[in-house]
Formats: C-alpha cells, structure tokens, sequence
C-alpha cells in the first residue's frame, strides 16, 4: 500500500470518515475554525513572549507553535481533498497525532525553560526542536513499528497542552490578571472534553468534538489576547531577560 497515494472508491468515503463526500468537505472547513483561533493565540504569545525567552527557548516556542497548527491545517487538508478528489493521502492523516503531541510538549519545554537557569544568553535548548521535528518525520513514515500505538502520542499531547495552559494560568496569577487565569481554566476543561469525544467514533460526535475544540481555541485566543492589553509584551517583569543576545544581534 502506497503511503502518500490511495485512490479511494465509493466505499472508502464511509470507511474513513462515515459520511458522503460532500459532508467530508463542510467538515474539513469547519475543523478550520479551531485552527485559526489556536494561530491567533499563538502568534499573540509569539510577539508577547519574544523580549522575555532566550532565543533558544523562543525558537522552541515558534517550532512547537508551527507544528501544532501543521498537524490541524494538514488534518482538514486529508478530509477536503479525499471529499473532493476521492483520494485518500494516508501521510496527511497519519501525521496528526505525533505532529501536535511534539508540538505541545516543544511549548511546554519553551516555557518551562522561560523560569529556569536555562532562559540566559547562548542557551542552545534550541537544538532539541531539530531531532524532535526530525522524529516526527520518521514517526510518520511509518519506519518505527515499535511506536505503531498512539497511546505514547496521545499522553504527551494532553501533557504538553494541559501544561501549556497551566504556565498560562501561572503567568495570568502572576500578573493578578484573573480573569486571564480563568479564560486558560475554561480551555482546559473543554480540551479534556474534547479529547474524550474524539475517542468516540460516530460522524456526529466528530462535529462536537470540533464544536468544543472551537470553544476551547476560543477561550485559549481569548486569554493571550487580555494578556497582550494588559502590557504582557511591553513589560520584563516575568523573568530574567536575555537582553545581551537581543542586542547582539
């Protein structure tokens, strides 16, 4: 079986996704809305967050920001053009839980990295994102059978999002912004919910899943967003600074 190219009959529309073409395609456009409000946040974090990491722990935010939207744009990719064209690009299907779940954790790393000895000039916790990314790309071929289960995947996904999150809600108390606090709170709720109906294999409960993923990248864009009108990137008040290697460059 050709990995990247699987022409698809009328039957694999039902054995893939469970529904008729037409329906596959108005899925793949409504599973964009999440994925644009997690683009929003992230670049809101990206700018907000630039003067406050080394560019070692920056380049592990902006690597594990790219990967996590990679996987969700490429997800509904898989779903427009198999609804369309009838072929079914295995790789862009396959790709989606070992993309986000290193994506999640390169950001959990970046920040955790944010509060420790590593966040100094000439950090080089960058080069981490190169082998992760790299490990990705193997994964998906399929060349490492003993990693055939998505459980190990699935773990770090909900580590490295729930931990991202968790540093939001810190960095939120430690600005006394609660409200913040409470938008990051509510997103980790609706992305627990969100990953137990993506478990359940029925179409309709695959438009919940979205449906709640849509409420969970909402309220994720939603706290960035106050914390970036409450002077997150104009202030240096969360940790220490690289300002020496900003300058340098």
């Amino acid at each position: 079986m050709n990995l990247f190219l699987l022409e698809a009959t009328e039957d694999s529309f039902e054995s893939v996704y469970q529904n008729t073409p037409w329906a596959i395609v108005l899925q793949s456009i409504y599973d964009l809305l999440p994925i644009g409000l997690f683009l929003v946040g992230a670049v809101v974090l990206l700018r907000c967050l630039y003067n406050k990491m080394v560019k070692g722990n920056y380049a592990l935010l902006a690597a594990g920001s790219i990967m996590v939207f990679a996987a969700g744009f490429l997800k509904a990719l898989h779903k427009f053009i198999l609804g369309v064209s009838g072929y079914n690009y295995l790789i862009l299907d396959k790709q989606f839980t070992p993309t986000q779940s290193v994506g999640f954790a390169l950001i959990l790393v970046a920040f955790i990295g944010m509060f420790t000895s590593y966040n100094k000039k000439y950090t080089k916790v960058q080069a981490i994102a190169l082998p992760a990314i790299l490990f990705t790309i193997f994964m998906e071929t399929g060349n490492l059978p003993v990693f055939e289960s998505s459980l190990p995947f699935i773990i770090l996904m909900i580590v490295g999002a729930a931990g991202m999150l968790g540093m939001l809600i810190y960095i939120a108390i430690r600005r006394k912004d609660v409200m913040s606090a409470i938008f990051f709170g509510l997103a980790i709720i609706f992305m627990v919910m969100m990953g137990y109906l993506s478990t359940r294999n029925s179409w309709t409960m695959t438009w919940v899943a979205i449906s709640v993923n849509i409420c969970y990248q909402a309220l994720f864009m939603a706290g960035t967003l106050r914390l970036q009108k409450k002077g997150l990137a104009a202030e240096d008040s969360l940790s220490r600074v690289a300002k020496e290697e900003n300058e340098a460059e």
